[in-house]
């Protein structure tokens, strides 16, 4: 309990300061942001904690950030709105911590997964099936053009047209996702070279239709999966920031 104590007072306030005698007000939405790898691990991970408090600052919202899933219990996840799993990778999590996030969704909250949420726990069952696909591979960063298919969300509402043009690592994955997950934002394969498959070889990256971002409603709870922010530029640029934040109060209930 002490160590969980000590965490919440390290991040969750993050740099805003209360007068001692009067009591913080409660965040609309309390984020954590969980960004434990046990395969590639994206080196810009500390620029988007960073990304992520700023927008959690601005919005008066309090923010956790840990890559110690041991404290992923039901107890602890009681304190949260959204769990953010951000550019996590491959098997993170046991079985009883597996347990205590899928009743924190089925118990009406929300999961959130940034860029590499396919290439994450491809054996567990519960989350494969909220996802609805799993990463196979990518060719090298580089601008493509996005369809902006629903500009009715909160995560989308504010693209000035349907389309984007932008750079960024381009997810496929094993299937089309689309039959069980509502697509928001998917990529025109034939804008960038989906076929080129070098780290990947012998994947088929070409998929057709071809969704990036999506989210699902399988249970009483939320779960918002987007696969664009692998770049720098993608965290700094206003339209990506708009689009989480839009993510974040979609998926915590707020919109």
């Amino acid at each position: 309990m002490n160590k969980i104590l000590r965490l919440l007072t390290t991040f969750s306030v993050l740099g805003a300061a209360f007068a001692a005698d009067a009591p913080a007000p409660a965040p609309k939405i309390n984020l954590l942001v969980i960004s434990k790898t046990a395969g590639y691990r994206h080196q810009v991970i500390p620029t988007a904690i960073k990304a992520l408090v700023e927008i959690a600052q601005e919005a008066k919202w309090g923010v956790t950030a840990t890559e110690d899933t041991s404290l992923v219990t039901p107890e602890f996840l009681g304190h949260f709105d959204v769990i953010v799993f951000l550019m996590t990778t491959k098997t993170i999590f046991t079985a009883q911590e597996k347990a205590a996030i899928e009743a924190f969704v089925k118990s009406g909250k929300g999961l959130l997964t940034i860029h590499t949420g396919a290439d994450t726990e491809y054996d567990w069952p519960w989350y494969n099936r909220q996802l609805g696909a799993k990463f196979l591979g990518h060719p090298p960063a580089q601008k493509a053009r996005l369809v902006i298919e629903d500009r009715s969300h909160p995560a989308t509402s504010f693209f000035p047209s349907a389309e984007w043009i932008t750079t960024d690592e381009w997810y496929s994955f094993d299937r089309d996702p689309r039959p069980d997950v509502h697509v928001l934002i998917s990529v025109d394969e034939s804008t960038y070279a989906v076929d080129d498959n070098r780290w990947f070889a012998g994947v088929k990256q070409r998929m057709g239709d071809h969704p990036l971002v999506w989210y699902s409603q399988h249970e009483k709870g939320r779960v918002f999966q987007t696969a664009l922010g692998h770049t720098e530029e993608m965290w700094a640029d206003p339209l990506y920031r708009a689009h989480l934040k839009g993510a974040i109060e979609w998926t915590a209930g707020l919109k």
